[in-house]
């Protein structure tokens, strides 16, 4: 399939065949997750592949028993964090550095800038900081206004861990197999079975498989483009 009919084809498969899907296609998936664009290229993603049949079930129950979680073959959890940033900022730099000298420009944007945008205080002094200065400065001129609080943080984030799920499931349906994210599940049920802690939120459940029949629900329907595309 050339990437067109990659995107035609995805489709939300909501049950699945009892077919094994190879280990080796979700690991490419996942692959090519990881090289989905994000934002100052801090990868603020995780994703759990559930493996053990215990965590499948107790994974399908969180996600209230839909049938996409029951019958998948493969479960993934895509979770965005806010509490990764410093290390994966370190890892970048020291790549960088190996092959030549930091610039000035990037020195202060991941030293400076990114810290002012990402660090978290328990009492919401830095977010108080930071809404002040950005808007005292937006009356000058353009300003970047967000992320202020640890919400808009999240927002971040979880935008660039939703860019890796769909580049996770395209490749799924290049490899020929479905796939379906979740969004209805409980998240508190959720984060206590990966043990994840408040600087952690799960974006999507995404299960995996061979598309039974009957599970794909009608076909395709999108509205008319002239509806939600717009020329200025």
């Amino acid at each position: 399939m050339n990437f067109f009919d990659v995107i035609n084809n995805r489709r939300s498969v909501r049950r699945f065949t009892d077919t094994t899907v190879p280990d080796e296609v979700v690991q490419k998936a996942l692959d090519a997750a990881t090289k989905a664009p994000n934002s100052s290229n801090l990868q603020p993603w995780e994703f759990y592949w559930c493996k053990s049949p215990e965590k499948k079930v107790q994974l399908a129950e969180a996600c209230l028993f839909q049938g996409t979680a029951r019958t998948a073959n493969h479960l993934i959890v895509a979770v965005s964090r806010i509490d990764t940033w410093e290390r994966n900022r370190d890892l970048i730099m020291q790549k960088m550095q190996a092959t030549e000298p930091l610039s000035k420009d990037l020195h202060n944007y991941y030293y400076k800038i990114i810290p002012s945008l990402y660090r978290q205080d328990p009492f919401g002094i830095f977010a108080l900081g930071r809404f002040l200065i950005f808007n005292i400065m937006g009356l000058f001129k353009p300003i970047v206004r967000r992320p202020i609080s640890k919400k808009d943080l999240f927002e971040v984030v979880t935008k660039t861990t939703a860019l890796a799920c769909q580049n996770f499931m395209l490749a799924i349906t290049a490899q020929g197999y479905g796939s379906c994210p979740m969004e209805g599940f409980d998240e508190k049920r959720i984060k206590k079975i990966l043990k994840l802690n408040s600087n952690a939120q799960v974006v999507m459940v995404i299960g995996v498989g061979a598309p039974a029949p009957g599970g794909i629900f009608g076909p395709q329907f999108r509205v008319d483009p002239n509806l939600v595309i717009h020329q200025l």
